[in-house]
């Protein structure tokens, strides 16, 4: 589970915990204003409906936090390289060193920070160099 599930686990139990504390707060509050109610009441129904109302707050904060924060950041890996070819440049098909097979771009990922190829048909596995101009 990604760190997204456990921020909205989180908010949930906030909120729930938030509702109760908030809704026994309120119903405290009503209950020690009653005309036959114990007014001694009146202050722990004040502070239980605060406290809710501040679990509540916190679980929509995550929400929001949770949502803005994959939106900014994308969220995932991908990553997107960008080459300035010289304009006389010819793009050749790129062929497996293992068994000649043709490779396609899905192909090549950077691990490590380097372009590696997995070949779809010998399943070899290497990693891609640039063999010198000269």
């Amino acid at each position: 589970m990604g760190n997204k599930t456990f921020l909205y686990i989180g908010a949930a139990l906030l909120i729930l915990i938030g509702i109760c504390l908030f809704v026994y707060g309120i119903l405290s509050v009503i209950g020690s204003t009653a005309s036959a109610g114990n007014s001694s009441w009146l202050g722990f129904g004040i502070v239980f409906a605060l406290t809710g109302a501040a679990f509540l707050g916190s679980g929509i904060f995550l929400i929001v936090r949770s949502q803005a924060k994959g939106q900014a950041g994308g969220g995932g890996d991908n990553i997107t390289y960008k080459i300035d070819l010289p304009s006389q440049t010819k793009v050749e098909q790129l062929k497996c060193s293992s068994c000649g097979g043709g490779l396609k771009a899905e192909n090549v990922k950077m691990i490590a920070g380097a372009p590696t190829v997995e070949c779809p048909f010998c399943g070899t596995t290497y990693q891609l160099t640039e063999e010198p101009k000269w």
